[in-house]
């Protein structure tokens, strides 16, 4: 009886002593890289945004512009997709679009483009230096690309998303070409 005891006391210290497992994600845990998320970027009703706006939510944060012919239309059709899937879970999470074309992308732009996918969803600008820094921070590429349309010009830009968890601290990198269940699946681990 006393072996039996014993043993079950060891058992029960080395369960005890096991690290928590660690949870796996399908995006890219980032979460210990360093990385300057302050920013000041007004949104589409001219209200000052910090990320401090969100601590709670986790939030995601794409770059894109509202010309894009292609890649932030769809990234943003997935998100609204992915809220869906969230279902009452979603109120947690908040979608950020900051725009990397605020010559083009002004607040009255932005308040017609991005409640267009969700009401939820906010979008931000700023001045292109203002920009330029945040994008900067978050190692986005973009660049102004004349492509002889009547617009003038489009912009290449690094496609992603960001996902802050609900302390404000970058956890996930996620392709833009992550399905919404994958997203959502991801997402539910952090809210």
């Amino acid at each position: 009886m006393k072996k039996i005891l014993f043993l079950l006391s060891v058992l029960i210290c080395l369960v005890a002593c096991q690290k928590p497992q660690e949870q796996s994600f399908i995006g890219t845990d980032i979460g210990s890289v360093s990385m300057n998320t302050t920013f000041k970027l007004h949104d589409f009703n001219g209200h000052i945004r910090t990320l401090e706006d969100f601590k709670g939510k986790v939030v995601v944060l794409f770059f894109g512009f509202t010309h894009c012919p292609d890649i932030c239309p769809t990234t943003m059709i997935d998100l609204k997709k992915t809220m869906a899937l969230l279902k009452d879970k979603a109120s947690a999470v908040q979608v950020v679009f900051i725009t990397l074309d605020p010559a083009r992308d002004t607040e009255a732009v932005l308040k017609k483009f991005i409640p267009a996918f969700n009401d939820s969803f906010i979008g931000l600008t700023g001045s292109e230096a203002d920009i330029d820094k945040v994008a900067s921070q978050f190692k986005i590429f973009h660049k102004k690309v004349n492509d002889g349309s009547k617009a003038g010009y489009t912009i290449d830009h690094s496609a992603g998303l960001y996902i802050i968890n609900k302390d404000g601290k970058v956890k996930l990198h996620m392709s833009n070409e992550q399905k919404p269940e994958e997203m959502a699946s991801d997402l539910e681990k952090l809210i």
